[in-house]
């Protein structure tokens, strides 16, 4: 049993290497991390069974195994059944085509998914009246930044909507900057600014002219003025969620960066591009971080539906762990 000793005090000695070294500076550390976390146990065990002599050497590494992985679970994120959540939703409907069939459908998984709080751009009602449309999506509390011509920027709410109103409004765009004040259950005003940043449209020829690129330039100066005006000083909860069409490395995330947590940090990993396939540019920020995040695509549609969830109340340990 010497060599197995041995064996295992090298796999301890590695393992606590492996928490300095990154995994991409050697494989090792790597690897015997992996082995440690599934399989150190049963290794441990097996020698306490079998070496009775070394009973102690044995147990002391099956403990500091179980130690290792209370330590390990610690990092993975977990929402308490006594700690309610609020999940929010970002949708750009691309105007739904203009089709009624193609609205309808939108809004039956709209309905399905139903988060607390749905941020949709770009909409077109077509015959319905905002009213319908919302009943028809399973919400009673709305606001609708009416564009002309049956268009807009709609919130809609599980929660009571005490306070709304538009900042910004591109004329013939449904391009703004909305914000509306929701009552949430534990009595806390939250504050939700929905935005849709005008579009470069590169995909034209005349959209590379200089006249075209330096009119969204100053349009897109404009929406960050008063996106940093309403976030110099925030509500406890604020989220900022729409369709920035901003390319990556826009000063508006390093920006929101500073004073906000992008929701996509809460992503399964691999999840990326929000449009297309191609691009992130439909965001959630949030004054806390979520809990998690996915996205859903839906046929037809370029923009990806975007939804993270959040802890209800900023009394919660969730919040008070962030530091924030």
């Amino acid at each position: 049993m010497y060599f197995w000793r041995v064996a295992g005090l090298l796999l301890m000695v590695l393992w606590g290497l492996s928490w300095f070294v990154p995994p991409w500076g050697w494989s090792l550390p790597f690897f015997t991390a992996l082995f440690w976390v599934y399989g150190g146990g049963a290794f441990f065990t097996v020698g306490l069974l079998s070496d009775n002599r070394h009973r102690w050497f044995w147990l002391a590494g099956l403990l500091v195994w179980i130690g290792s992985l209370r330590y390990i679970w610690s990092f993975f994120p977990s929402i308490s059944h006594e700690t309610p959540f609020l999940r929010i939703a970002t949708f750009n409907m691309d105007a739904a085509h203009y089709r009624r069939p193609q609205i309808e459908r939108l809004a039956d998984s709209l309905r399905r998914w139903h988060p607390d709080i749905l941020c949709l751009q770009e909409v077109y009602l077509g015959d319905y009246t905002v009213e319908a449309f919302a009943r028809r999506v399973g919400y009673t509390h709305y606001t609708f930044l009416d564009a002309k011509m049956h268009m807009g920027m709609l919130i809609l709410s599980d929660f009571p909507i005490e306070k709304d109103r538009i900042h910004l409004l591109l004329p013939g765009t449904t391009n703004g900057l909305h914000e509306a004040r929701l009552r949430l259950p534990d009595g806390e005003v939250a504050q939700v600014i929905h935005i849709h940043f005008p579009s470069y449209r590169l995909g034209r020829e005349d959209s590379w002219s200089w006249n075209w690129l330096s009119r969204i330039w100053g349009y897109h100066a404009k929406f960050y003025k008063n996106l940093y005006h309403l976030l110099e000083k925030p509500s406890t909860m604020v989220w900022v969620c729409g369709d920035f069409n901003a390319p990556p490395f826009h000063p508006i995330y390093r920006m929101l960066n500073r004073l906000l947590y992008d929701s996509h940090t809460a992503a399964p990993w691999g999840v990326g591009p929000t449009w297309q396939r191609v691009l992130r540019i439909d965001y959630i920020w949030g004054s806390h971080p979520a809990l998690w995040q996915r996205i859903r695509w839906i046929p037809g549609q370029a923009h990806a539906y975007v939804e993270a969830a959040y802890a209800l109340s900023t009394k919660s340990a969730t919040f008070v762990s962030s530091g924030r």
